[in-house]
């Protein structure tokens, strides 16, 4: 990129989690200066009174990044806090929520499956694009993550070294809660 230090968009998906918040806004921003990479926090607020919508939060979050001439984005639940984590630009999707830390107990707080693609994600402006972003169909909490992998690998994105042996589009499936989770799908080909 030029001559000029590549501005991150930082984009929150946020509802009803004020005191989390306030920890991450202080905590990235200091953690972003001490990189020296210049930045811009976007929280976008869904305040209604429907199922959260996170994929479309972030949509929409992106759309101000492009309106701040941000040069790439990472988008970041709020309650993900930043040890040890390069916000470089980098012009191939970065999943970097991979070693999550209990803040108390200071030992790892879950394991992250190989296809987890979710919580800190980063992408430069182009290939966010070029895979029309996030679906806005997800509504309650999950699948947009997965969602957003599978459009990674239908366009033929590189990823980082996220290797998915057996990620076939002709064999994708989820595992639903046999409950009140369904998809609506069209087969691709």
């Amino acid at each position: 990129m030029r001559n000029k230090i590549p501005k991150l968009g930082v984009i929150v998906p946020y509802r009803n989690r004020s005191s989390h918040l306030q920890i991450f806004k202080t905590r990235v921003s200091r953690y972003l200066e001490y990189q020296e990479i210049p930045h811009e926090i976007i929280i976008v607020n869904q305040d209604d009174g429907k199922l959260f919508n996170r994929g479309m939060l972030l949509n929409i979050g992106f759309r101000y990044a492009e309106e701040l001439e941000c040069d790439y984005v990472v988008f970041h639940d709020v309650d993900m806090i930043p040890e040890d984590v390069d916000y470089s630009y980098s012009d191939v999707p970065l999943h970097l929520s991979t070693n999550l830390i209990d803040r108390k107990t200071r030992e790892k707080s879950k394991e992250v499956f190989p296809t987890y693609f979710g919580g800190v994600t980063m992408f430069d402006m182009d290939t966010f694009k070029k895979i029309n972003g996030y679906s806005n169909k997800y509504w309650g909490w999950g699948f947009e993550d997965d969602d957003l992998l599978l459009r990674c690998k239908i366009n033929g994105i590189e990823l980082d070294t996220l290797k998915l042996p057996n990620f076939k589009i002709n064999g994708t499936k989820l595992k639903l809660n046999g409950n009140d989770a369904y998809i609506k799908g069209r087969k691709i080909g």
